[in-house]
């Protein structure tokens, strides 16, 4: 009886442990990239251009690493094979 006792705790630690690692807040970014670049518009927004990515055409984009780093909201983005282009940019 003891023994089913002490693995009857034990799940429910682990359980309550494997709940408590939930992240607090899921990924803001349609779409993330590995690395990407920028053009200014001359109405002040970004023109984004970024390769190894990865989620869906939506309008929040997050870049890794390089001089375009960051998250961005844009009017437009279109994703495919990993190829990001978007328009309308604002860096958040």
């Amino acid at each position: 009886m003891k023994a089913s006792s002490l693995a009857a705790a034990l799940s429910a630690a682990a359980l309550t442990a494997m709940l408590s690692a939930v992240p607090a807040q899921a990924a803001a970014s349609d779409a993330v990239c590995f690395s990407g670049g920028r053009t200014l518009n001359a109405n002040g927004t970004y023109k984004v251009n970024a390769g190894g990515c990865d989620g869906y055409s939506g309008t929040t984009v997050t870049i890794r690493f390089g001089y375009a780093a960051g998250d961005y909201k844009c009017g437009w983005t279109f994703l495919w094979n990993s190829q990001l282009g978007a328009d309308n940019c604002v860096i958040t």
